[in-house]
């Protein structure tokens, strides 16, 4: 599992996109590069903490996911559909982040 997780480090170097385009939005992909270390994890509990949160990114996504949809679709707002995908996008990066560290520093 840990060098499945490997490979979402390589999302950071969507952050190159900045210099390209010149909005400061690509650079929330730089939140990825931590994702590299877990290549050398050798610790099975972290990578029980990693599977533990990342399930609980995949419910953020799901739920938010289809309150977004039905959103857009009742409003047809179709702008919204940036916002949405921007909010599931961090939003998922911060519940795992934080789930990590709960389930990390001795939650259950």
């Amino acid at each position: 599992m840990r060098n499945v997780l490997w490979y979402l480090g390589f999302l950071s170097f969507l952050s190159m996109l900045y210099f390209v385009n010149g909005k400061w939005t690509f650079l929330c992909f730089l939140g990825f590069l931590p994702y590299f270390v877990t290549f050398w994890a050798q610790d099975e509990r972290i990578e029980i903490n990693v599977g533990r949160a990342s399930r609980n990114a995949f419910l953020y996504i799901v739920a938010s996911g289809a309150a977004g949809i039905v959103y857009i679709s009742m409003t047809g707002d179709i702008e919204a559909f940036c916002w949405t995908f921007a909010l599931l996008f961090t939003g998922a990066i911060l519940i795992c982040v934080f789930s990590f560290l709960y389930y990390d520093l001795g939650g259950r």
